[in-house]
């Protein structure tokens, strides 16, 4: 959610915030060197703006296991939540101290909370609870999109609140996350502790019950995996026995930045052309976010009662018939 949030407040151009940064960074350069920034060095500083997170993805995908298996998944989540918290104090102050450079720093940051509730969910469930992911970064589009409006933060005094409002929700994660306890596969298969702190664990998070079964599963993988040792990226990739569906999915994320963010990214340009007034757009542009979400909800329930596989073949073709129509319907003849 904090993701998508800062995304949609940064990128999308309906959005009045660029335009209030892009002027942040013209008169910080020009205060500090004593003359205006070259355009394109403006440019470029944007540019690193908006797509450093990715090399904070990338940081994090590759540290992610070291620091939940050294920390649990709860303290993990919980000192994630105290970096994203550090990094948007970071961008709120960027504007009093007169540093762009600080809204660069503030932009590495990342969630664990599929990792959590992936751990903490029944079996049956626990395919539907990780769809959530999805479901969070659409509320997260939605409510980046709500308070971007300038009625609300989407003003050029308070853009840098605007961009620290996510912090509020990793608060909330900081101050409930103690009351919860630990992930109990973690607990059993990672830490191998006693038989009745995983019930414990279980019996808060599931409520009453003696969960035999869930511990025989747990113990069963634990056995499975003594003896053997992670694999690295580099073994992964040469694995034949998982290549398809690495392929598989590898083509799905390529085909992902091409569609639902650049929807987003030019739907201000979509909707002028469409004819409707400018001001307008903007309120207009909210019916994407409640499509998104409706979307994602009719996904998580229709994975429950359907093949994953033939859902999977479903957005594919889509995919495929979307892109060639949305092109007959905004191109323009000469």
């Amino acid at each position: 959610m904090l993701f998508t949030y800062n995304h949609i407040v940064l990128n999308v151009s309906c959005c009045v915030c660029p335009q209030f940064i892009k002027r942040f960074i013209n008169s910080s350069w020009s205060q500090r060197y004593g003359e205006a920034p070259r355009e394109n060095t403006v440019t470029f500083i944007w540019s690193a703006v908006v797509s450093i997170f990715a090399l904070g993805g990338l940081l994090g995908s590759i540290s992610v296991r070291w620091f939940s298996n050294q920390l649990g998944r709860k303290k993990a989540m919980i000192w994630n939540n105290a970096i994203n918290v550090v990094a948007l104090g970071t961008m709120v102050a960027s504007k009093s101290a007169n540093y762009f450079e600080m809204i660069l720093l503030s932009r590495l940051g990342g969630s664990l909370h599929i990792l959590y509730l992936g751990e903490s969910s029944p079996k049956k469930i626990r395919g539907m609870v990780t769809l959530t992911v999805a479901t969070f970064k659409a509320v997260g589009k939605m409510t980046g999109q709500i308070a971007g409006l300038s009625e609300i933060l989407g003003r050029e005094d308070w853009w840098n609140i605007l961009l620290g409002v996510p912090a509020f929700f990793s608060i909330i994660q900081m101050v409930t996350l103690p009351f919860f306890p630990e992930a109990p596969r973690y607990l059993l298969i990672e830490k191998a502790v006693l038989y009745c702190v995983c019930i414990a664990a279980l019996q808060c998070l599931w409520g009453p019950g003696d969960y035999k079964l869930e511990i025989e599963e747990m113990l069963v993988e634990q056995a499975a995996q003594k003896g053997e040792r992670s694999k690295t990226l580099l073994e992964l990739l040469r694995d034949q026995s998982v290549r398809w569906q690495l392929l598989t999915i590898k083509n799905r994320f390529l085909i992902l930045p091409f569609l639902f963010p650049q929807i987003s990214v030019f739907s201000f340009s979509i909707f002028q052309e469409a004819g409707i007034s400018i001001d307008k757009i903007r309120y207009v542009t909210l019916g994407l976010g409640v499509s998104e979400i409706l979307t994602n909800f009719t996904c998580v329930s229709s994975t429950v009662h359907q093949n994953i596989k033939n859902i999977f073949a479903l957005s594919l073709f889509d995919c495929v018939y979307t892109g060639p129509s949305f092109l007959k319907h905004t191109h323009k003849p000469n």
